[in-house]
């Protein structure tokens, strides 16, 4: 399953924890087999919260992020270690398209 964060949020900006809980939603409620794909194409920021809440729903489950700008990759990073995740752990970062803004 992929999911464009975009499309879902109508916004560029993802500030609140109750937005990243929306996501996890979405990806709970829908049957899959495969890994969840989470597309952060235009999307130019991201809070520690809305991160940190992310992290923490989706952390027993396999997801690949792709597409995040340098800023919101750091962000995920932080948001890892403050839940005291490994960073090389849980997640899978991939860049497989150029980031539009």
């Amino acid at each position: 399953m992929k999911i464009n964060l975009y499309e879902v949020v109508k916004t560029d900006t993802l500030r609140h924890r109750d937005t990243a809980q929306k996501i996890i939603k979405i990806i709970n409620e829908t049957p899959r087999e495969e890994e969840t794909v989470i597309d952060f194409n235009r999307i130019v920021f991201a809070s520690r919260s809305f991160c940190h809440e992310l992290i923490r729903g989706l952390q027993n489950q396999k997801t690949t992020f792709i597409n995040m700008s340098k800023e919101v990759n750091e962000m995920m990073q932080l948001s890892k270690l403050k839940l005291k995740i490994d960073p090389r752990d849980t997640f899978t970062h991939k860049k497989l398209e150029k980031v539009t803004r």
